[in-house]
């Protein structure tokens, strides 16, 4: 008689169990992407699920500075990179899950990152030390495809593996030599432009689209770029589910 007593106290348990199982439902999720420490940020997502197999996101990156390697002159420099950032999209689910499976998210994203710098050469056999300061500013539309797991009913990783945008992009850069009195002459002038050319190619959304002019009063070089830029968003967030 206690055997089966206990075998029906069992049965009620795991029927329980499985019934909280089946009637959980997530709607809002909270995660963190990684990957965005590497643009010099601290991503924190949120998303909402308001009706069924749609939701609400929004990510804000809050500015974490990251130093980064990059050379001038054939010198080693030393960058510090800090990135802000914000978007916001409706995510629709292609399955029949609650904020799980394949979505398909348009977006609109602004970003703006702050780097600086210091590198040292020569111009025409005189040792310079230049000061770098790069800002950039961005705002775009896209389209994200991605793919959403939540395991054992509260994490949650979500993949965006591939999201075309396209983005209105704002940068300057200057270089500025503090150290020397003179101005440049012609030759400096043209060592100094030439450097910050080969400089900017090692960063691919600066690479052949700035403007490079070069104040030789003030020794200064400035590269401008102002237009639209296609980019690729992809990574990995992880989270909560509630």
């Amino acid at each position: 008689m206690k055997r089966i007593f206990y075998l029906a106290i069992s049965i009620c348990l795991f029927l329980t169990v499985h019934a909280q199982d089946t009637l959980f439902q997530p709607k809002i999720t909270v995660k963190w992407a990684p990957t965005s420490l590497l643009l010099g940020g601290i991503s924190l997502q949120g998303e909402y699920g308001f009706i069924k197999k749609s939701s609400l996101t929004a990510k804000i990156g809050v500015p974490f500075s990251r130093g980064f390697h990059a050379t001038f002159d054939g010198h080693d420099v030393n960058m510090h990179m800090k990135a802000f950032s914000f978007l916001a999209g409706y995510r629709k689910y292609l399955s029949k899950q609650i904020l799980k499976g394949f979505y398909i998210e348009p977006f609109f994203t602004y970003a703006h990152h702050n780097s600086d710098g210091t590198g040292e050469g020569t111009l025409d056999g005189q040792q310079v030390t230049m000061d770098f300061t790069n800002d950039y500013n961005g705002v775009g539309i896209g389209i994200q495809l991605g793919s959403q797991f939540i395991i054992a009913r509260r994490l949650v990783i979500d993949l965006f593996f591939l999201g075309p945008q396209l983005t209105s992009s704002n940068n300057n850069f200057r270089a500025i030599d503090r150290y020397n009195y003179a101005a440049w002459t012609n030759i400096q002038a043209d060592e100094a432009e030439q450097d910050i050319k080969d400089f900017l190619n090692q960063f691919p959304f600066i690479k052949n689209k700035a403007d490079v002019h070069v104040d030789k009063t003030n020794r200064t070089v400035m590269a401008d770029f102002q237009g639209p830029l296609v980019g690729i968003r992809c990574g990995v967030s992880i989270g909560f589910a509630f």
